[in-house]
C-alpha cells in the first residue's frame, strides 16, 4: 500500500495539462506496481464451481435476457458464488452487461421502433400537418423524440463491441455528432427527394441530429448550392408542402436509426450476435475492461469537450471567441439534457449496482476517498446542470467580450462558486474534475491505460 500513496501522492503534482509523454511515463512506471495486485482476484478457478461465473452456460446461452422485456436477468449473484472474495473484475463486467448495457440497448430498440412506426407519433405529426390538430400533435411527437434521443444518448456511453465495428458505424447511424459537422445540405436533399434509400446517404445527414434540423428549424428554405438538382425547385413548394417533405424525411431517418438500434440489441443478445458471451468469456476479461473504460472516456471527448468545451470556446479545437456551430442540437434546444443524460448513464456504468461497479473496485483496491470523490463530483455537475435554465446555445450567444470569455474562464477554473451569468462554464469545471480523476486516478487504480487522443487534455 505504501507504493500506492507514494505513486498518487507524486500523480497529484501532475497538473492536468502536462504533455502526454510525461503521464505516459508516469502510468508506466506504476504499472510494474500494480500488475501483482489488480489481478488478484481476476483468476476464476478451473471448473468455476461447475458452470459459467458469468451467470450463463460456457457459450453464454442462459440466465441472460435479451433485453426485449426492457429488462435483463443479472447473471451476478451466479458469478460471485463460483468465485473467492467480495469483488471480482468479471462479475462486474457481468453487471454492467446485464443490468445496464443489454437493459440500455432494449430500451433504445423499443423508442426507436415506436417514434418510426407508421401509427407512431411521428408519422401522426405529418399527417396532421395543417390542420387543426398539428400544434398537439407536434407536441406528442416531440415528447416521443426527447424519449428516443435520451436512449440514443445513453447508448454514446457504452460503444463497445459492435458498436465500434466499421469505424462505429452503427454508433453514428444513431448520432454522428462525433463524426464531424452535420450536412444541412444532405438532409435537405433527402427531403426534397422521393423514395430516398437513406441507407445510402452519409452518416452526416442521418440520426438524431437530421432529426433535429426536420423537426425544429423554423427556417424552411434550403442550404444546398444552386448546382445541387434535388433541390432545385424546394424554395417554390408551399410552406406546408415543405414541412411535410420534411417530416416524411424524419420519418426515414427515424427508420433508420431504429434499424441500427435493432442490430445493437440483437448483437449482443443471447439469441443473436451474443456478444455478451465475448464480453464475458474469461479470457477476454482484461480486453472487456479495457474497452469499457475506454467507452466511459466519451465524458471527456464527447460530453465536456465537444458539448460543452468546443461550444463555448473553452478549448483549443475552437479558434474563435465562441463556436455555436458546434452546438449538438441547436434547433431543438435539446443540447443540456444530453449533457444530463451523458453524466446519468457514466454514473450508472460507474456504480453498476449496490454490490459491485467501478466504485467497488476502487475501494477494493483500497481507495474507497477516490470513489467518493467520483461519486461526489458526478452528483455536483447533474444538480447544477439540473438548475440550469438556459440552453447551451444561449449561453454561447452570450459570450460577446474578452470581459465574457474571462467569466467564463473563472467559471470553469474555480467551479465550486457558481456563475450567476455563465453556469455552463461552471459546470464544464465540475465535469473536468470527474474527467481529471478518470484520467489519473482511476486509470492507475483500475489498471487500465487511457485510450487515443486523451494522452492530454486540449484546454
Amino acid at each position: 500500500m505504501k507504493y500506492w500513496r507514494v505513486a498518487l501522492a507524486f500523480a497529484a503534482l501532475i497538473s492536468v495539462n502536462a504533455e502526454a509523454n510525461m503521464f505516459s511515463l508516469f502510468h508506466q512506471l506504476l504499472k510494474s506496481v500494480q500488475n501483482s495486485h489488480s489481478v488478484k482476484n481476476e483468476q476464476v478457478e478451473p471448473d468455476g464451481g461447475g458452470g459459467d461465473p458469468a451467470g450463463g452456460s460456457t457459450d453464454g446461452s442462459n440466465n441472460s435476457n435479451d433485453g426485449s422485456n426492457g429488462t435483463a436477468d443479472s447473471g451476478y449473484a451466479e458469478c460471485m458464488e463460483s468465485v473467492s472474495g467480495s469483488y471480482d473484475t468479471r462479475c462486474m463486467l457481468t453487471a454492467l452487461a446485464d443490468e445496464v448495457i443489454i437493459p440500455s440497448y432494449s430500451k433504445l430498440a423499443t423508442e426507436a421502433r415506436e417514434f418510426s412506426a407508421d401509427d407512431g407519433v411521428l408519422a401522426n405529426y405529418c399527417s396532421a400537418i395543417s390542420s387543426a390538430n398539428e400544434a398537439q400533435a407536434f407536441s406528442t411527437a416531440e415528447a416521443g423524440l426527447q424519449d428516443l434521443v435520451k436512449a440514443v444518448q445513453r447508448a454514446e456511453m457504452h460503444a463497445i463491441g459492435p458498436a465500434t465495428d466499421n469505424g462505429k458505424a452503427l454508433q453514428y447511424r444513431l448520432n454522428s455528432y462525433m463524426s464531424g459537422p452535420i450536412s444541412t445540405c444532405g438532409i435537405d436533399s433527402i427531403a426534397a427527394s422521393e423514395n430516398v434509400d437513406v441507407a445510402s446517404r452519409s452518416l452526416n445527414a442521418r440520426g438524431i441530429r437530421a432529426l433535429d434540423y426536420l423537426l425544429f428549424n423554423s427556417d424552411l428554405t434550403h442550404t444546398c448550392a444552386p448546382q445541387v438538382s434535388a433541390t432545385a425547385d424546394w424554395n417554390e413548394l408551399s410552406e406546408s408542402d415543405r414541412k411535410i417533405a420534411r417530416c416524411n424525411a424524419a420519418v426515414a431517418i427515424a427508420e433508420d436509426i431504429s434499424d441500427a438500434a435493432d442490430k445493437l440489441q440483437s448483437a449482443w443478445s443471447t439469441t443473436g450476435g451474443n456478444y455478451r458471451a465475448t464480453y464475458l468469456e474469461p479470457s477476454n476479461t482484461f480486453q472487456s475492461l479495457q474497452a469499457t473504460t475506454d467507452s466511459l472516456f466519451y465524458l471527456e471527448k464527447g460530453t465536456k469537450d465537444a458539448k460543452l468545451g468546443k461550444p463555448l470556446g473553452i478549448i483549443t479545437a475552437c479558434t474563435n471567441r465562441t463556436c455555436p456551430e458546434s452546438v449538438e442540437a441547436p434547433y431543438s434546444g435539446m443540447s443540456l439534457q444530453n449533457v444530463i443524460t451523458n453524466i446519468e448513464i457514466f454514473t450508472e456504468m460507474f456504480s453498476s449496482n449496490a454490490e459491485t461497479g467501478f466504485d467497488a473496485h476502487l475501494e477494493n483496491e483500497g481507495w474507497p476517498e477516490v470513489s467518493q470523490g467520483f461519486k461526489s463530483n458526478l452528483a455536483k455537475a447533474k444538480e447544477l446542470a439540473e438548475s440550469i435554465d438556459s440552453s447551451v446555445a444561449s449561453q454561447v450567444a452570450a459570450i460577446q467580450t474578452e470581459a465574457d470569455e474571462t467569466e467564463c474562464t473563472n467559471a470553469f477554473s474555480n467551479p465550486d462558486t457558481v456563475s450567476e451569468s455563465l453556469p455552463m462554464c461552471t459546470l464544464y469545471g465540475l465535469v473536468k474534475r470527474v474527467v481529471d480523476s478518470l484520467k489519473i486516478d482511476f486509470v492507475t487504480i483500475v489498471n487500465v491505460d487511457i485510450p487515443g487522443g486523451s494522452q492530454s487534455d486540449n484546454d
